[in-house]
């Protein structure tokens, strides 16, 4: 079975090495890391990912709600907001976005595997 393509949005170079060795472990291809905002919108043009994971609170002046709602206006990309942050207005700038879901970036295995199954229609790579 194809590996779905997902692009990870992470300022934290460890946080995004950590990631895509996780993602790799579950059998997911990362086809890109961007690390700001407009980094993401660049990296989801020239990649075409299936799912993008993406940090809200990001470097430079585009945080990842706007990039994710630039994102969508222009490609029909899933985006899975992971923050540490989870504040009442964070969660409802992020819902206006219509994220395919949010996630601690504490988050374990399981749950990082059932969110993106979730966002890509229920279909694991790992499963036939």
């Amino acid at each position: 079975m194809k590996s779905h393509r997902l692009l990870i949005v992470e300022d934290e170079f460890i946080l995004a090495m950590d990631l895509k060795a996780r993602l790799g472990e579950m059998g997911y291809g990362v086809v890109g890391k961007a690390g700001t905002g407009a980094a993401a919108i660049a990296a989801a043009e020239q990649h075409r990912p299936d799912l993008i994971l993406m940090d809200i609170r990001l470097s430079g002046h585009m945080d990842g709600i706007a990039a994710a709602s630039e994102i969508r206006r222009h490609h029909d990309i899933p985006v899975i907001f992971m923050s540490a942050y989870a504040d009442e207005e964070t969660r409802q700038r992020a819902a206006a976005a219509e994220p395919a879901g949010f996630l601690s970036k504490l988050t374990t295995d399981r749950d990082l595997r059932t969110a993106i199954e979730t966002a890509l229609g229920g279909v694991s790579p790992n499963r036939s």
